[in-house]
């Protein structure tokens, strides 16, 4: 059969998701103790998430950009719905449960509200973005934003608004405007952090710049994940040897830093080949995008490659305490239904922009 039919009109992509895709699951036996049940429950996840993404990349790109605006519309339903009736999980409502299986809204957000700015600016293509579009878009970015807020999820909510300045400034907003919003973001910083930031997520921030102020409450993320980072050395502890990770001190192994059991032990070698890999990933997508004719095909491919690189950037930063903990996982590797469906969601969305490529 045709792999234009199937989904797959990039091979070289595909192998490598599949490829990085199964190094996760291996990745996660050792993380998670050897719990060959939480490995089975992943390649499930994988699984589906491999057939959507294939199912979208078989699609017309004409027709997702089509269903976008309503796409968009059911997110932000699902959001109301995710508010009051939420699964409440330590104070945060982020999760749908439907018959056993849960939903983060917020995680798609990050590829549908790309989506719905790449939709709204291509009705003006060959037009710059003017102040009134530009305020239009900033609606379609902050409204999504406003219930993630209340969740309450600081850290996705911030993933999605720089996601959404991705696609403004792939779009090409003008100079005047970057520096209006440069200018409104220094105003709105500070106040932020008076009126608007919990207390919790203060202290996150200053752990970042001293963990030892708190080594058993807040820094203990941070100073046991760069304990297994620095102790892997040039060739690691190898596969299972981790004591960080093995011995439980690291907490959070599977999912927000799953970089740090990898780090511990496969070693400097093992992460310039990881790296080697999200490259050759990152580098086939940016094909894509440059390849592009219509102007949608180009800014939302834009995007999502960029987004990739977002999150790869700010997971690994926070692994090694540049960033603070905020709740973003490694793509393709960590634990997750709901942050590996966007990404898929994202590459099959790739794929199709592909076929008409």
């Amino acid at each position: 059969m045709n792999n234009k039919i199937l989904g797959i009109t990039d091979f070289l992509l595909f192998s490598l998701i599949v490829l990085i895709s199964a190094f996760g699951l291996i990745l996660l036996y050792s993380a998670t103790n050897q719990d060959i049940d939480a490995v089975i429950k992943q390649g499930t996840k994988l699984t589906f998430c491999f057939v959507l993404m294939l199912l979208i990349g078989s699609l017309n790109i004409n027709k997702l950009k089509a269903l976008t605006p309503y796409i968009y519309l059911f997110c932000l339903i699902l959001l109301v719905v995710t508010l009051f009736w939420g699964h409440d999980s330590k104070g945060a409502k982020r999760w749908i449960l439907f018959y056993g299986f849960s939903l983060q809204v917020s995680e798609i957000l990050k590829i549908i509200v790309p989506m719905m700015l790449a939709w709204y600016i291509s009705n003006y293509e060959d037009k710059e973005i003017e102040f009134k579009k530009l305020i239009i878009s900033f609606i379609i970015i902050f409204v999504p934003i406003a219930f993630v807020v209340k969740q309450p999820d600081l850290g996705t909510s911030l993933i999605i608004l720089l996601c959404g300045l991705i696609t403004l400034f792939l779009s090409g907003v003008k100079n005047k405007h970057i520096k209006y919003l440069l200018g409104l973001f220094l105003i709105v910083t500070p106040l932020m952090w008076k009126f608007f930031l919990l207390p919790y997520q203060k202290q996150r921030i200053m752990t970042l710049i001293e963990p030892a102020s708190d080594p058993l409450g807040s820094g203990y993320h941070i100073i046991q994940s760069k304990i297994a980072v620095g102790s892997g050395g040039f060739f690691g502890k190898g596969f299972l040897n981790g004591t960080q990770s093995q011995l439980e001190f690291l907490p959070e192994r599977g999912t927000d830093f799953i970089f740090a059991v990898f780090a511990e032990e496969f070693g400097f070698i093992g992460i310039l080949i990881l790296f080697l890999f999200y490259l050759a990933t990152i580098i086939r997508c940016i094909n894509i995008a440059t390849r592009a004719k219509k102007y949608y095909d180009k800014i939302l491919a834009g995007s999502i490659t960029s987004i990739f690189i977002l999150l790869i950037l700010t997971n690994i930063s926070m692994t090694i305490g540049v960033l603070p903990v905020v709740g973003v996982t490694l793509p393709l590797l960590s634990l997750g239904g709901s942050s590996l469906l966007s990404v898929f969601i994202a590459f099959g969305i790739m794929f199709s922009i592909n076929r008409r490529n």
